[in-house]
């Protein structure tokens, strides 16, 4: 017999003492609150039956209860994150901050942080079009970006801009002026010439073009010697 007591008080004693500090819990965090809660839902009649073996008002009582703690899960969920978020933050701007006054390292670090949010922050704004243009010869053809069109030469002929990505790593490459006959644009979203250059032309990208080379930029090109 003492056995068995001893027995079933170690098997429910844990689990007594687990209760007890739950509620202990639950009734300490709810407390200061269930003043403001409880009419709130008798106001609106919200748990006014019983259920189950539960009366009305016990309902009442642990619904309000409930409705609490899950309250304070989301505003201390909600305190987490907003604090987490500042906290992130404020080491991210902490460290922009140092690397902006590292001599040397300021100017590189500067440079491309402008040329990384030109390119995957505000890209639709940045280039205009996809075209084909002769680069780095005239019989080779690159993948580039129009950046700006009507650019005046020095001997008053309009130029386009076109930047030329590098491969695998587009946020380095080329800026080149060409001619308006030398230009191929594409039917080529911004996205996708990324996805080519990207992947360093594995995933395949529609180059269908919008305007074709004009007759006399091939024969020009036709009638150049190649070196």
């Amino acid at each position: 017999m003492k056995k068995c007591f001893f027995t079933g008080l170690a098997l429910l004693l844990p689990l007594a003492l687990t209760i007890m500090i739950t509620v202990f819990m639950v009734n300490f965090l709810t407390t200061p609150f269930i003043g403001i809660v409880k009419p709130a839902l008798e106001h609106f009649e919200i748990f006014k039956k019983g259920f189950l073996f539960l009366s009305g008002p016990q309902v009442l009582q642990y619904g309000s209860r409930a409705l609490i703690l899950l309250l304070l899960f989301l505003v201390t969920v909600l305190v987490g994150a907003l604090t987490r978020w500042m906290v992130v933050h404020y080491f991210l701007r902490l460290g922009d901050y140092i690397l902006h006054r590292i001599p040397f390292i300021n100017s590189i670090y500067k440079t491309s942080q402008d040329v990384i949010k030109t390119i995957f922050v505000n890209n639709r704004k940045a280039f205009k079009q996809v075209a084909l243009v002769p680069f780095p010869d005239k019989d080779t053809l690159s993948i580039g970006l129009v950046t700006r069109e009507n650019i005046p030469n020095i001997d008053g002929k309009a130029m386009i801009a076109v930047f030329v990505p590098t491969t695998p790593n587009p946020t380095s490459g080329f800026l080149m002026l060409f001619e308006k006959k030398d230009v191929t644009y594409l039917k080529m979203t911004i996205e996708e010439a990324f996805k080519f250059v990207i992947s360093c032309g594995v995933i395949p990208s529609p180059f269908t073009p919008k305007t074709s080379m004009p007759v006399e930029a091939s024969e020009n090109i036709a009638e150049e010697p190649r070196g």
